[in-house]
């Protein structure tokens, strides 16, 4: 068993070796031709000298050929055995100075390069949905752009945006973390929240570098410093520069002021509004263009998904956009924005936006006992679209645990298959 376990280990490292080699290919042809366009200039500027000196060993390699053919074969046995040691000691001492350099180096560089190669997919949301499908989809391409709303009005980000002036920090921090390769231990980190009742009111670290380098360099080099420092798989990008504030005109006219009130007391929302119209973010129009994958959700429809929709010029571009759309149907409903919905009036208001590819949705019901759980909150599971329909996509996506999610890994590994 041992022994199957190591050629098992060592088939692995051999395939990993040879896929990192076949992206390696035009450096080490151009190494190569280097090699022998060196080894041409010295024939032809040196040949005569390279003759004399082929004569000097020649004369010497005869001598050595006179001796006893037992002789010879003890010279020859002794050359191997140096040769041998010297190649495995010098191969060992390079082995030795990576790993010490980098723990674990040949398996980064091997898993960069295989996920470089991955779909282009674009994620298009905010909130705890965005987070559960980056963390499982980083781990099939590092192509991903992840497009998240700007408009959180609650909590730490409201309090920045409030006292400093930057962008609401929370759902970016978020999704940041969701895509770093880090280990938990190291990228949870900036997840960490100071107490609510101290003078940190309940700040995440994140969220604080985020806007201490936002207003020292501007949001756009925050965003990239906070990718750096954890290594992101991909991008992260505001759909918008802009503050604009959320409102959602609700039943008998009632208008519902900012993205917390919005889902706080947003019921039978008849229309969603800006108080003011933002300008699309650039890299976001272009990230849409050049997608193979774009996934709207999970999320809360009116606070996560919608909004980024709203955005003048990002519904234009998915619409233009060669790429298939997905849209991934929440597993319970919200109180009070997604009260009373059914699957169908989830797939209404997407509609109203964009005319999705796929609707993916999850046939794994929770246990009596969850449901039960969650009705005290008034939150109901969303049973799945009947009916024969190409755009349906039904599978067991959530997870085995008390509360009633997207499983990371089942989610991402059906959107990735979709053709």
């Amino acid at each position: 068993m041992l022994l199957l376990y190591s050629m098992n280990d060592l088939s692995e490292k051999a395939k990993k070796a040879i896929f990192l080699t076949s992206n390696l290919k035009l450096w080490l042809g151009l190494f190569v031709l280097g090699i022998v366009i060196t080894v041409l200039a010295f024939f032809i500027g040196f040949l005569p000298y390279i003759n004399k000196a082929t004569n000097f060993f020649m004369i010497r390699l005869e001598r050595l050929t006179s001796f006893s053919s037992s002789l010879r074969a003890i010279i020859a046995v002794i050359l191997v055995i140096v040769a041998l040691v010297v190649i495995i000691y010098s191969a060992y001492r390079v082995y030795k100075y990576f790993a010490n350099a980098n723990d674990g180096l040949f398996e980064n560089i091997y898993n960069e390069s295989k996920l470089s190669k991955g779909k282009n997919i674009v994620t298009i949301g905010g909130g705890t949905g965005q987070y559960t499908l980056l963390n499982g989809l980083k781990e099939y391409t590092s192509n991903i752009t992840c497009i998240v709303t700007t408009m959180d009005s609650g909590g730490s980000s409201q309090l920045l945006k409030t006292e400093f002036g930057v962008l609401p920090p929370g759902d970016i921090r978020n999704c940041m973390v969701a895509l770093s390769p880090l280990p938990d231990d190291l990228r949870l980190i900036f997840s960490k929240r100071f107490s609510p009742n101290s003078s940190m009111k309940g700040h995440p670290i994140g969220n604080l570098i985020l806007t201490k380098i936002a207003q020292d360099d501007g949001f756009p080099e925050a965003l990239k410093k906070m990718s750096t420092l954890l290594r992101v798989r991909g991008n992260v990008l505001p759909v918008t520069y802009d503050k604009a504030e959320l409102i959602a005109v609700a039943e008998k006219g009632i208008k519902c002021y900012g993205e917390e009130e919005v889902t706080k007391k947003g019921i039978n929302i008849k229309e969603m509004l800006f108080n003011e119209t933002p300008k699309a973010n650039p890299d976001v129009l272009k990230a849409i263009q050049d997608a193979d994958l774009i996934v709207l959700g999970p999320g809360s429809l009116f606070t996560s998904i919608i909004p980024n929709l709203m955005v003048p010029g990002v519904k234009e571009a998915i619409k233009k956009s060669k790429a298939k759309k997905v849209y991934v149907m929440q597993v319970m409903t919200q109180y009070a924005e997604t009260h009373g919905f059914k699957a169908e009036n989830f797939v209404s208001w997407i509609n109203k936006y964009v005319d999705v590819d796929y609707i993916l949705m999850n046939t794994l019901k929770p246990s009596d006992e969850k449901l039960k759980a969650y009705t005290k909150e008034n939150k109901f599971y969303v049973e799945p679209l009947a009916g024969e329909n190409k755009k349906y996509i039904r599978a067991e996506l959530i997870s085995e645990t008390n509360i009633v999610r997207h499983d990371s890994k089942k989610l991402a590994e059906t959107i990735y298959e979709l053709k």
